[in-house]
């Protein structure tokens, strides 16, 4: 189904990613889930999962503008009150049911922590550590819970607490620590996602408590 949805606002997040919220139309989704974004002056529709939660009167979806993409460009330009196209939402990557007993372990590469911010929100009282990789420390998620929130960052040397200088595959150490019973979900870059899977059962996690969803 096709949704023509109003342009609320565009906050930027870091370096060249930005927060496109827009009107919600009643439209229903699971937290975890994805939309297809499209604009009415282009023939090209791309996929982004929202991460806004459950409940709020609003979407809303964290994007990286790519150097050659044509759409992030676009629509990171657009006015307010603008229209876009909205189809969806799609996906199961998202908890069938909700285990308040069970740790949540959520892992993702840039942009890839999109559907755990929308995860968070909808379900402020679960148990959850993220584990995030990222480029620079301003592309950090400023919202998120600092004792929560392990950042590894990939282009500097940053001095504060719980953050990690260097790829998140460089201290896979840390998951050694975690409860073997976690329920664990990858989302992100491709080779990320296929190298900590195949590490976090060798760490003896359990394969059916690992979710995937590759994000790029």
């Amino acid at each position: 189904m096709n949704f023509d949805h109003d342009v609320i606002d565009i906050k930027n997040q870091g370096f060249g990613n930005y927060f496109l919220k827009v009107a919600r139309n009643n439209v229903k989704f699971k937290a975890g889930q994805f939309f297809s974004l499209g604009t009415f002056d282009m023939p090209i529709n791309r996929e982004y999962s929202v991460c806004s939660g459950e409940h709020d009167d609003y979407l809303e979806f964290l994007i990286r503008e790519i150097s050659d993409g044509i759409l992030s460009k676009r629509l990171k330009i657009l006015d307010k009150n603008e229209k876009i196209k909205i189809l969806g939402p799609y996906g199961n990557f998202y908890l069938k049911k909700i285990d308040f007993d069970k740790k949540y372990i959520f892992i993702a590469s840039g942009t890839g922590i999109s559907p755990f911010i929308s995860l968070i929100k909808t379900y402020p009282n679960i148990k959850f550590k993220i584990y995030h990789g990222i480029r620079l420390y301003e592309d950090a998620i400023e919202s998120l819970e600092e004792k929560n929130y392990l950042k590894f960052i990939s282009r500097e040397k940053v001095n504060k607490k719980n953050c990690f200088d260097g790829r998140l595959t460089l201290h896979t150490d840390i998951f050694k620590n975690e409860d073997k019973n976690s329920y664990i979900f990858l989302c992100g870059n491709s080779l990320m996602v296929t190298e900590l899977y195949d590490i976090l059962v060798e760490y003896d996690f359990k394969p059916e408590n690992i979710f995937t969803e590759i994000f790029f």
